[in-house]
């Protein structure tokens, strides 16, 4: 995925005052009129991101034998709890009887033998055994059942009645589960390494994470509980959420440039999302209010100055300006204009060689390339003319 990137983002809106410096405008070009704007300029790091289900369970038999059933189906909704598939049990049922009948026998013995203590302590030792006996079966008999831990989605079938399966290592519970602790016979696991020998995957149909590939350049930066917005890769809508948390361990398969990962959990319960797919990310890391800004297309070079065609009592002035940082399409003020001043952006035709382009930075500015980040420092004005 590609890495992540420094973004400044500019709210434009009322603004308080500043100072000009004009003088008679040598040209009169054609073109519009807009304010000066102050606004709030929103420093953000951009990255790509997966989207991945808040809640995942990976199912697997530990019991092993022969499949009787399976009742889930791909896309179907299932409630906590539901038996999803079964093997069969008829040898476990057997045992549990076994053990039942031992028990039976243990308890007697511990009831006749209750006259000397040698005899007793054995007897309640046999008890003791053929009750342990009994559990284990019942638990070996209950696992012939898969259920799901969580209410969700059947992502994914694995297996077909008449497969015989293995069993996996002895182990009293199949289920890992990623977002949510799966119970006393469960444990928390990664989705990604259960889900590729899972036999059955549920996952959550309406809570989402989204995992983003931060570069170590703008890692510092983010802190969880930061806002952020998700953009599904063919969605124009952006989604809401928060910075759950921030990995500091890199993504061995990230190459040559390390990135880190970095949890965002989406807010609401979004729909048309699926598990795997791709999105654009935006951390908002900083914010500064108070930022004049005009179109970047009004500034023009007057010899070593940058200056700014002014209207003035309706008649166009040049005014000399010092400029900040150039976000996008516009550029900030540090002096010469005071929000509320009208400035000419030139039509495409009138403007010529002198006209400024990018603005070249006062101080602060931020036209430049994010160190190894392979993205340019960019940024969008919204709210604004021009």
């Amino acid at each position: 995925m590609a890495a992540a990137a420094l973004v400044f983002v500019i709210v434009v809106g009322a603004g308080i005052a500043g100072w000009a410096v004009s003088r008679p405008a040598a040209a009169t070009p054609s073109g519009t009129t807009v304010p000066a704007t102050t606004g709030t300029v929103s420093q953000t790091v951009t990255a790509s991101g997966t989207i991945e289900p808040a809640q995942e369970a990976d199912l697997s038999f530990t019991t092993g034998g022969l499949v009787t059933s399976v009742s889930a189906r791909v896309g179907a909704s299932v409630r906590k709890g539901a038996v999803l598939a079964t093997v069969d049990g008829s040898a476990l049922l057997a045992q549990v009887n076994a053990a039942a009948a031992g028990v039976t026998a243990a308890s007697a013995l511990v009831a006749s033998e209750g006259s000397t203590a040698t005899g007793a302590a054995s007897a309640q030792a046999q008890l003791a055994a053929a009750k342990a006996k009994l559990v284990q079966a019942q638990a070996a008999l209950a696992a012939t059942a898969l259920s799901s831990p969580i209410a969700g989605t059947v992502a994914a079938v694995t297996i077909a009645p008449g497969d015989v399966v293995g069993g996996s290592n002895g182990s009293t519970n199949g289920t890992s589960v990623s977002g949510v602790t799966s119970g006393a016979n469960g444990h928390v696991a990664s989705s990604s390494s259960g889900a590729a020998s899972a036999q059955i995957v549920v996952v959550s149909p309406t809570a989402f994470l989204v995992t983003a590939d931060v570069s170590g350049v703008d890692l510092p930066q983010v802190a969880v509980g930061m806002q952020a917005q998700v953009t599904p890769t063919g969605s124009t809508h952006p989604l809401t959420g928060v910075v759950r948390s921030v990995g500091i361990l890199a993504d061995s398969a990230s190459g040559a440039s390390a990135t880190f990962p970095v949890v965002i959990g989406l807010s609401g319960s979004p729909t048309g999302l699926y598990a795997g797919g791709s999105a654009d990310v935006s951390i908002m890391v900083k914010q500064t209010s108070g930022v004049l800004t005009v179109p970047t297309q009004a500034l023009h070079t007057a010899g070593s100055s940058t200056v700014v065609l002014q209207l003035v009592n309706g008649k166009q002035v040049t005014t000399q300006v010092t400029v900040g940082a150039t976000y996008g399409r516009r550029t900030q003020i540090l002096s010469g204009l005071r929000a509320g001043d009208l400035v000419v952006v030139p039509s495409s035709r009138s403007a010529g060689a002198g006209h400024a382009g990018r603005a070249r930075s006062g101080k602060g500015g931020a036209n430049r390339r994010n160190g190894g980040s392979g993205k340019a420092t960019g940024a969008k004005a919204t709210g604004g003319q021009g």
